[in-house]
């Protein structure tokens, strides 16, 4: 029982770390498509087709970042809660004098 716990934190911190980093490269490349944006002809107007262009590539790129995010959130709140139960597995096991105060 306590090594499927283990085991399923490890797993859990290895898919929070790969996350981490998914973040960070989709904020990147939002970051230069930004730039990509801001590098465009003016008028800064769907009228301008480069422009137009440029704009949805970062609002897709942006769109991505940010799902990159919510799963990392996920991912972390699900590894809280792992923790969580390995406290309390742990107060459990200790004595009764040890305790945490409720």
């Amino acid at each position: 029982m306590q090594g499927d716990k283990m085991r399923r934190y490890r797993e859990t911190f290895a898919e929070v770390e790969a996350l981490g980093a998914l973040v960070r490269r989709t904020r990147r490349q939002a970051d230069l498509s930004l730039k990509r944006v801001n590098a465009a002809p003016e008028p800064h107007s769907a009228a301008n087709a480069v422009f137009a262009v440029e704009f949805e590539r970062h609002r897709a790129d942006r769109e991505t970042m940010f799902e990159a995010m919510r799963k990392l959130e996920t991912a972390r709140q699900a590894l809280r809660a792992i923790a969580s139960d390995f406290a309390m597995d742990q107060d459990k096991t200790a004595p009764m004098d040890l305790r945490r105060p409720a």
